[in-house]
């Protein structure tokens, strides 16, 4: 019976101790490191920064946080792919944390390229089952779209020269792409933005309200409270198709400059002219010949400026 006893009792020291073992080798999940991964102090929870949110040339700040229950054994943090900033610091790291259970990382990336930077990042414990994490941050940059605003497009306005009898105005205003007779023009003459007529000595001429030889002809002389000093030019670096083509501002704003326009005055115009415009308030625009001379002494153009 004793000896029965002594077995048993060796049984149940023996379970207890295969127990203790097998609870001792279990992995806690509680006890896991974790990663958290911040885009400009705010965390993510799959290290993945929105797409959308990054274009060529933004930076970005990366920090990657290490959070181990136990005491940390190894960091290991590495660009894997695509063309960014390298984390700062020595990979792997086994020493020198700055703290036992903490560490952190931080480095800012620039988009250089159109494409997605990708780093991977790992810390091990140092706990007897070494329970790690992993992370892989991915920062993914756009092509940034081009600048770009509203424009307003007035198609086929007649004007009849000024120094000549016809059946339209000679002024015009890019504002609101309205032709004014001369009468009415003087009354508006703060918005009159280029006024045309058909000289002897310059023919087929669109010419700001400033302009000196403008100024000569009768109609001109007297009743303008104001003569807009607008700049224009005649440009080849502009198509017709190109110019048909518009539907904002940003061929305007590459074409249309202070060292690109700087006259007063274009003379001798034909059909499908481009000619380059800015107005005193800063609005650029372009406008195109239609025709010239249907009927006599008019000219039909078609403009587009911004809003």
């Amino acid at each position: 019976m004793i000896k029965m006893k002594k077995v048993c009792n060796f049984v149940i020291v023996a379970l207890f101790a295969a127990s203790s073992v097998f609870v001792g080798c279990s992995s806690d999940p509680s006890d896991a490191p974790s990663i958290t991964v911040r885009f400009d102090g705010n965390a993510s929870s799959t290290g993945v920064f929105a797409p959308n949110d990054l274009y060529v040339g933004d930076p970005v700040d990366v920090e990657v946080e290490f959070n181990v229950p136990g005491k940390i054994k190894e960091i290991r943090i590495a660009k894997a792919s695509g063309t960014g900033e390298n984390p700062p610091g020595t990979y792997p790291k086994t020493k020198d944390f700055l703290g036992e259970t903490i560490d952190k990382v931080k480095w800012t990336v620039v988009g250089a390229a159109v494409g997605t930077v990708k780093y991977s990042a790992d810390v091990t414990d140092k706990d007897k089952e070494a329970q790690s994490a992993t992370k892989i941050i991915e920062i993914t940059f756009k092509e940034r779209p081009p600048l770009y605003g509203e424009t307003n497009a007035w198609a086929n306005l007649l004007l009849g020269s000024l120094s000549h009898s016809g059946t339209a105005g000679a002024s015009c205003a890019s504002i609101d792409g309205k032709v004014y007779e001369i009468a009415e023009a003087k009354t508006n003459s703060a918005k009159i933005d280029f006024v045309y007529w058909n000289g002897a000595s310059n023919p087929n001429s669109i010419a700001a309200p400033s302009n000196t030889t403008l100024g000569t002809i009768t109609a001109m002389q007297s009743g303008w409270t104001t003569k807009n000093q607008t700049k224009l030019q005649r440009l080849t670096t502009v198509t017709v198709a190109a110019f048909n083509a518009m539907n904002n501002d940003a061929e305007i704003v590459e074409k249309v400059t202070a060292t690109t326009v700087t006259g007063d005055i274009v003379t001798n115009l034909k059909v499908d002219d481009i000619i380059g415009f800015i107005t005193v308030g800063g609005k650029k625009g372009l406008m195109k010949v239609n025709s010239v001379g249907t009927p006599a002494n008019h000219i039909d153009i078609t403009i587009k400026v911004q809003k």
